[in-house]
């Protein structure tokens, strides 16, 4: 029962991915991902990225629907001993199923789903405010220190350089405008 709202759950997360991501390409096109001149426009990114958020999402969903079904009908299939073995032995020793090769199982990743998602939502409202370049930076930092453990200098060094490629890529090479915010840096 446990694994099948698990599964519900996952489903759920990837809708509302979709979502963001159709909401992003339509937000995109609305700004022009193309101008006059057929060169990148400011709406570019937020089409590519957010197309591409919304097919892994859909993927995800059907993969985890197919997986469903494929299960339930094994399950009507073989209901013998040897297949209440090999679904134990692909439990951990705490009886939790889905351990990724970090060794995090599914509710840790749904946990960490969420505060991406909310570092997300909190970035997005930090760029009026301090500007795209250090809403991003420390969306890069609360990622990697928090959500993912990883050491404060190692990530601040990554967020540093991440930021200097994003500034040569959309501020000097697409001369893309990037948001200020209130206090007008970068």
């Amino acid at each position: 029962m446990e694994s099948s709202r698990l599964k519900v759950a996952g489903i759920a997360f990837s809708a509302v991915l979709a979502a963001v991501g159709a909401a992003a390409v339509v937000a995109g096109i609305g700004y022009g991902a193309f101008d006059e001149d057929g060169r990148v426009g400011p709406g570019f990114m937020p089409v590519f990225a957010g197309g591409l958020m919304m097919l892994f999402a859909l993927t995800d969903i059907f993969q985890r629907w197919r997986q469903s079904v494929v299960a339930h009908r094994d399950a009507e299939l073989t209901l013998d001993t040897t297949a209440f073995q090999a679904i134990e032995s692909e439990l951990d020793s705490e009886g939790n199923p889905d351990i990724d090769i970090f060794g995090r199982s599914q509710k840790q990743r749904n946990r960490q789903l969420v505060a991406v998602i909310g570092i997300l939502i909190a970035t997005l409202f930090m760029v009026n405010i301090v500007g795209f370049i250090i809403a991003f930076g420390l969306m890069l930092m609360a990622i990697a220190v928090f959500v993912e453990r990883r050491a404060w200098l190692s990530s601040l060094l990554v967020s540093v350089v991440a930021l200097g490629v994003a500034y040569l890529i959309f501020g000097v090479f697409l001369r893309v405008p990037l948001p200020q915010g209130l206090l007008g840096v970068f």
